[in-house]
C-alpha cells in the first residue's frame, strides 16, 4: 500500500508471453506503458537532484572505464556463448549476450564471506536525451537478463537508459562463496547493485513474475520522498509486470504432495518446454 500511494505503480494483468516479452505485441504493449509512465511526475528527475541525476549520466556514459569510478567488474565472468554453446540462433539474444557484464556489489557478510556478490547485468544506454530517469528492470523465477533482450534496446532508442539486472542465484550471477540466496538476500544486492552502478540516484525499477515480487520489497524499502527527510530512498516509480508480490507464501502449491511438487519441478525443467518458452 505505501508503494502505490507514494510511487506511480503499475500492476499490469498480463501472460506469460508478455512476462517473458516474447512476441512483438507484448513488447509493444511494455514500451507504451514504459512511455505513459515516464510521462507521470514520479519519472522525471526532481530539480533538487539534478546534480545527482548528472552524475548518473556521466556514469553510466563512461561504462568501458567504469572501474576507475569505484565500479569493480568481475574479472572472472564470461557472457554467455549464445549461438555457440547454447545454440540460440537469435541474433538479439547474441547481442544482449555480449553486452552481458557481472558487476561485485556489497552485501553483508550473511550473504557472502568476503562482503562481496557478483551480480550480472545488461546496459541499454539511451540513445537520445531525454529527461526520463533511469530505469532497472528485474527478470522473473529462474530467469536471466537475457529475458528482456527484446524490450532493452527498444526502451534504448526511446531515450530510457535500461538496466537489466540478474536476481541473486539466477541468471549469470556468482554461486560459488554464496552463503544465501533468500528473498532478502536478493533484494539486498539489487540494492547494491544500484549502490555501485547507479551512485543511488533517483531511479524506476520494473520487474517480472517473481522480479517483481523483489522489486516491491526495494521500492517500498527505499522510497524517494519529496519531503526533503534526512533518509531520504531513490526509488521514484514502480512498473509491475505480472508481478507475484500478492500471494501469501507460495499460494496453492503448499496444498501439493512433496511427490507432486518434485514432479512439476522437474516439468519446469525439462529442456522441451524451456525452448517452447524461448520461442
Amino acid at each position: 500500500a505505501e508503494v502505490v500511494d507514494v510511487v506511480a505503480a503499475w500492476q499490469v494483468p498480463t501472460s506469460s508471453k508478455l512476462c517473458s516479452i516474447c512476441n512483438m505485441k507484448a513488447l509493444q504493449f511494455a514500451t507504451t506503458l514504459s512511455l505513459t509512465a515516464t510521462t507521470a511526475s514520479a519519472f522525471v528527475p526532481s530539480s533538487s537532484s539534478c546534480s545527482k541525476r548528472k552524475q548518473h549520466s556521466a556514469v553510466s556514459s563512461t561504462s568501458a572505464s567504469a572501474s576507475t569510478r569505484g565500479i569493480q567488474h568481475d574479472l572472472t565472468f564470461t557472457p554467455p556463448d549464445t549461438l555457440g554453446e547454447g545454440q540460440i540462433t537469435e541474433q538479439l539474444c547474441a547481442d544482449a549476450a555480449e553486452k552481458m557484464k557481472r558487476v561485485m556489489v556489497p552485501v553483508s557478510k550473511d550473504v557472502s564471506e568476503t562482503g562481496y556478490a557478483g551480480i550480472s547485468y545488461i546496459h541499454w544506454p539511451a540513445e537520445r536525451k531525454t529527461a526520463t530517469l533511469p530505469l532497472l528492470l528485474v527478470p522473473g523465477f529462474d530467469s536471466s537478463a537475457l529475458e528482456l533482450r527484446r524490450l532493452g534496446p527498444q526502451l534504448a532508442k526511446l531515450g530510457v537508459e535500461t538496466y537489466v539486472v540478474d536476481l541473486l542465484g539466477w541468471g549469470f550471477t556468482q554461486l560459488d562463496g554464496i552463503k544465501s540466496f533468500s528473498a532478502d538476500s536478493k533484494v539486498e544486492a539489487l540494492k547494491g547493485f544500484w549502490q555501485i552502478v547507479g551512485g543511488n540516484g533517483e531511479v524506476v525499477v520494473g520487474g517480472c513474475s517473481l522480479g517483481g515480487a523483489s522489486v516491491i520489497t526495494l521500492a517500498a524499502e527505499n522510497l524517494y520522498k519529496a519531503d526533503g527527510e534526512e533518509e531520504n530512498g531513490f526509488v521514484r516509480g514502480t512498473i509491475l509486470i505480472d508481478a507475484q508480490g500478492f500471494i501469501d507464501g507460495i499460494g496453492p502449491m503448499s496444498f501439493l504432495p512433496s511427490p507432486v511438487a518434485r514432479l512439476g519441478i522437474k516439468f519446469l525443467q525439462s529442456e522441451g518446454l524451456r525452448n517452447q518458452a524461448s520461442q
